[in-house]
């Protein structure tokens, strides 16, 4: 593990490759990707949410902000920046003058946006949208009625929304479908599949199925771990790599050829240890602060 300095405080930080072995690790230049919660507000009521334990309530300061991006790209280990919350989409004219502040600073900069989907058809009115990395679209049934009651919401992206989103791209492959397994939702490998089929007839090429973190009783009540869906896997998966990062994650891709004849990514991930013992990422606050991760230690303010 290598300690990197960031302002006035050393972190440990991964300095390996994720390998398809827990003992076969490659030593690699350590970087860590900086996440930006542009808003605490949120219309939906996940059950299994981690961000009630990290609440900040402020509003991004588009200069401290650019201070600290260009802080980190001169120490050369930022390796790209997600935009997160709760839900930026709540604030598309906000979330859109971040993009073109990041993209002033760095027009290469790989940057995700970690969104349910809601006012996702606003996405069309951003004149860079197709530079984007990619838009992750938390989408956790097949059914836009159980996804509703998933969310405990219906302030999320239905079918049609995700749809038209997709129409208005130029780059096909920006949309990546997240999916959280779980006891009462998408639990099996029926289910998996039928997921995967969802995504492909919307147009969408890749998915992710992630188990949920156990951050509070009713995520351990629903938990699933994701190998017990994917152990056994028939002629429509091509198996990719099966990831891991020591003891802390573990994930593992492949391809599907669904029963229309589309072929879907997918990815499934897993976090084993909620408190890790190194620094997984970087977190700019609402509130204008820089954290060692969500909820986590101060660096800068």
């Amino acid at each position: 593990m290598e300690r990197i300095k960031i302002f006035d405080t050393e972190l440990p930080v991964k300095d390996y490759y994720c390998t398809d072995s827990p003992t076969n690790i490659k030593k690699t230049k350590p970087t860590l990707r900086l996440y930006i919660k542009l808003t605490d507000q949120c219309l939906a009521h996940c059950k299994f949410c981690c961000n009630e334990q990290s609440k900040d309530f402020g509003t991004i300061d588009l200069e401290k902000l650019a201070f600290v991006i260009r802080y980190l790209k001169e120490k050369d280990i930022l390796h790209g920046i997600s935009i997160t919350g709760d839900e930026p989409m709540t604030k598309p004219d906000e979330l859109f003058q971040l993009l073109d502040l990041i993209y002033a600073i760095d027009n290469d900069m790989e940057v995700a946006i970690s969104t349910n989907g809601y006012n996702c058809r606003e996405f069309k009115n951003y004149d860079k949208v197709n530079q984007l990395e990619s838009i992750h679209i938390s989408r956790h049934h097949y059914n836009d009625k159980r996804n509703k009651e998933i969310f405990c919401s219906s302030h999320i992206a239905t079918t049609e929304d995700i749809i038209e989103l997709q129409g208005n791209l130029e780059d096909k492959k920006i949309i990546n479908i997240n999916t959280m397994i779980m006891r009462s939702g998408i639990n099996s490998l029926p289910e998996i599949k039928k997921m995967l089929t969802y995504v492909g007839d919307i147009g969408v090429y890749k998915t992710g199925f992630v188990s949920l973190m156990r951050c509070n009783p009713y995520s351990e009540s629903e938990f699933i771990n994701f190998n017990t869906l994917f152990a056994h896997l028939d002629k429509d998966f091509f198996s990719g790599h099966h990831f891991y990062s020591k003891d802390y994650c573990e994930c593992i891709d492949g391809i599907y050829l669904t029963e229309h004849n589309q072929l879907v990514e997918y990815y499934a991930r897993m976090v084993k240890e909620c408190n890790c013992p190194y620094t997984t990422q970087l977190v700019y606050t609402s509130d204008n602060k820089l954290t060692a991760g969500f909820g986590k230690k101060v660096l800068w303010k």
